[in-house]
């Protein structure tokens, strides 16, 4: 099966180097992420390619455990991740361009999957992966944009 994918973007009124180290935490995605999920660290040190993470999250009634692998982190550029779960193999890509003072953060997903999964993806990408996706984005800037206004002046 082709692996199927989608792209959605925001612009962060924050410079890459604030909004990557925020985004490579991946503790820190329950903070900014349309459904529940909670992220814990399996690998012991700074994040870096090879780090691994326990996820459990909860969408329209089912609950997922997925084990996640950074497989990209090129600071303050791109950052990426995957995993596997009922849903099929999935990898998350973000990269961060610096535009004119904000930051372009885009999140590309991508899946892997055997007929039915293929099947049930096309099914849900528009009502609820594609919207969600973008909530979560949408969520991501609220949380830079106001982490950075409610900061001391230095």
């Amino acid at each position: 099966m082709p692996p199927a994918s989608f792209r959605v973007n925001i612009v962060v009124d924050a410079p890459p180097e604030t909004v990557f180290p925020y985004v490579s935490d991946l503790t820190r995605h329950g903070e900014w992420s349309s459904d529940p999920v909670d992220i814990r660290a399996m690998s012991a040190g700074p994040i870096a390619v090879g780090s691994r993470y326990r996820s459990t999250a909860r969408s329209h009634g089912a609950t997922f455990t997925t084990e996640l692998v950074v497989t990209r982190y090129e600071l303050p550029a791109c950052f990426a991740f995957e995993g596997e779960d009922a849903t099929g193999k999935f990898r998350h890509i973000f990269t961060f361009q610096l535009r004119d003072g904000v930051t372009l953060v885009t999140r590309e997903i991508r899946f892997s999957a055997n007929l039915g999964q293929w099947l049930v993806f096309f099914l849900v990408l528009y009502p609820v992966r594609l919207p969600s996706a973008r909530r979560t984005l949408q969520l991501l800037k609220q949380k830079v944009e106001g982490d950075l206004r409610a900061k001391p002046p230095a």
